[in-house]
């Protein structure tokens, strides 16, 4: 059997995936508030974060919301970067 590497971008792929579907929690049990994701994306490094991270390891809406947010700031971010040359 031949065994195929597997590239970074697979791995992230299917984690996001997984992450966007496998945990539904339709009661919203912990959730973040919008300001709390919002704070998040733009401060990924601050140690407050750490229990946002770990409840979107097993809330998909709160996961798919977080990468919703993260596009908008990489969308901004790219916008704001091209009208600056």
């Amino acid at each position: 059997m031949v065994r195929r590497e597997i590239s970074d971008e697979e791995i992230l792929d299917f984690a996001k995936s997984y992450l966007s579907e496998a945990f539904p929690n339709p009661q919203r049990i912990g959730c973040p508030s919008e300001w709390e994701l919002i704070r998040m994306s733009e401060h990924p490094k601050e140690e407050l974060h750490a229990a946002i991270g770990k409840h979107l390891c097993y809330c998909s809406p709160c996961f798919r919301r977080y990468m919703e947010i993260l596009g908008d700031l990489k969308r901004r971010m790219t916008k704001s970067q091209r009208s600056a040359t």
